[in-house]
């Protein structure tokens, strides 16, 4: 099913955010180049807390009982630890990435990059979001939109990822065609965005 002037869907406005919004709904692959140091130092740590914290726990609180030596633990239950420390350490480093895209924390080096990488693909006449590679329809784009956006709120309790291309980011794409200090150095030219939406839709 196609959207047209007289069927589109109804939107909710963007909620406020303390920094500039990159992208409301930014797709799972971006989210995780956009990954800061910082993000993987946090990564790192929480996967080696989780094994070292049950080895302290058992030395604490040995699971003999009180008074008793604390006992060996098996290499599976390290690796369960592991696991579940490398899955915890990926979830708040893809949160702190996401919220950086919603402006919900400080971003300005990512606001930085996205700028320069929108301007290249509209100065090669390509979509910003890559929706002309989506094999769904509009309403199925807007469905997939829908289920993704804010999902990383919740992460922890439902695992959700935008996985799919659609054209729902509440930004505009305008904003891209007006250069700020440094970005005439970057000789950029870009496409009219008619242009493009003609030849990729």
């Amino acid at each position: 099913m196609s959207y047209t002037a007289t069927n589109t869907p109804v939107r909710a406005l963007p909620l406020d955010s303390d920094y500039e919004r990159i992208d409301g709904d930014p797709y799972f692959g971006r989210v995780v180049s956009y990954f800061r140091p910082s993000d993987y130092l946090n990564w790192a740590i929480s996967t080696a807390i989780f094994p070292a914290g049950l080895k302290l726990w058992e030395r604490i609180e040995p699971s003999g009982g009180s008074g008793s030596k604390p006992l060996r633990i098996n290499g599976t239950t390290y690796r369960a630890a592991v696991a579940m420390g490398l899955v915890g350490g990926f979830f708040l480093a893809y949160v702190r990435s996401s919220q950086r895209f919603l402006g919900w924390r400080e971003n300005a080096s990512e606001v930085k990059r996205d700028r320069f990488e929108m301007k290249k693909l509209l100065s090669e006449g390509k979509l910003p979001f890559h929706e002309d590679k989506s094999a769904l329809d509009d309403r199925n784009k807007d469905v997939a939109n829908r289920n993704s956006q804010y999902s990383s709120s919740f992460l922890f309790i439902l695992p959700w990822f935008n996985l799919a291309y659609h054209p729902y980011h509440q930004v505009n794409l305008e904003k891209y065609y007006i250069d700020r200090p440094g970005e005439e150095e970057w000789g950029f030219k870009l496409k009219p965005l008619d242009e493009i939406y003609q030849k990729n839709t």
